[in-house]
């Protein structure tokens, strides 16, 4: 408040404008330093900010699920061979040719030379009977959310992100074995389905920002916070909610702008984003109100 005093004094505003100012470039600020961010920090609001929050979401979910017709995956064949060894353990012959899936899993790399031959059998019955004898020896591992193939798959995925506070953190493993998605597309569909939410925790600072009057600077309305505004991926988000709180009057300007969503799943804690945007006004005021003094002299000495 004291620095936010002097600044209103400094550069000719009334304290109400100044707060007004500095709350919407603390809006910007805040979003700016909220999750996702590219490497480094900060740059929260650049496309960058967007590929790193894209990529999270696409590693979240490969934690998760592998797609049964992934030929790059070293992953989808032992959970074909443990599904398989699953469903001859459990006598389920419907499960076994849903899992062969028509012969598709000779494509699939680091597929032993047996698993082949089955896969190949078009004569199911003879395939789950080499299957029963192949598997005989073997323990297959259960998922803790259904064999066979997932067809929906962000039932799963919102519990597990549920059970790590809504993020899944690097080097963590979610699940003791991951889950078949029966087609890469239908996984890489479900991925950019997910991606889709990425920018929406920022959008609630956009939220706030737009609900602030605008401050009044030498009797013109002036536009603060407009980088934040001007980012598609974060404003294509409408469902989180800003806000504000204004109380101004001669003697005292008490000015707050909120997120509803701001700290879900502790993220602005954990990122510091409070901190960060406070130390960065109280800098920003110094530096703008050096320039208006500046140019305030460079005019004078014009005269």
């Amino acid at each position: 408040m004291a620095g936010l005093r002097q600044f209103a004094a400094n550069t000719g505003q009334t304290m109400r404008d100044a707060a007004l100012e500095q709350a919407a470039l603390a809006c910007q600020d805040a979003a700016t330093f909220t999750p996702p961010m590219p490497k480094g920090g900060g740059r929260g609001l650049s496309k960058a900010a967007q590929t790193a929050g894209d990529n999270a979401v696409a590693g979240d979910i490969k934690k998760l699920y592998v797609a049964a017709n992934d030929r790059n995956s070293n992953s989808a064949a032992a959970l074909l061979g443990n599904q398989l060894a699953y469903a001859t353990k459990a006598n389920d012959i419907g499960l076994f040719n849903k899992i062969i899936g028509k012969g598709t899993l000779q494509a699939l790399k680091g597929l032993p030379p047996i698993m082949r031959k089955i896969a190949n059998d078009q004569d199911y019955t003879r395939a789950f009977a080499k299957a029963k004898n192949y598997f005989n020896t073997t323990n297959p591992v259960q998922t803790e959310y259904g064999q066979g193939y997932m067809t929906d798959l962000r039932p799963p995925h919102n519990r597990i992100k549920a059970k790590f506070g809504g993020r899944i953190g690097k080097g963590t493993r979610p699940v003791t074995i991951k889950m078949l998605v029966e087609t890469k597309s239908e996984l890489t569909q479900y991925i950019k389905d997910r991606q889709q939410m990425v920018g929406m925790i920022k959008s609630g600072w956009a939220s706030a920002l737009r609900s602030l009057p605008k401050p009044i600077i030498n009797g013109i309305p002036k536009d603060f916070g407009v980088d934040l505004l001007k980012v598609a991926w974060i404003n294509r988000h409408t469902q989180v909610r800003g806000s504000n709180s204004l109380i101004a009057n001669e003697k005292v300007v008490e000015l707050s702008v909120t997120n509803s969503q701001g700290n879900v799943n502790n993220i602005g804690v954990d990122a510091s984003v409070l901190p960060l945007v406070y130390a960065n006004r109280i800098k920003q005021m110094k530096a703008r109100f050096e320039k208006h003094m500046n140019s305030t002299i460079q005019r004078a000495n014009r005269r």
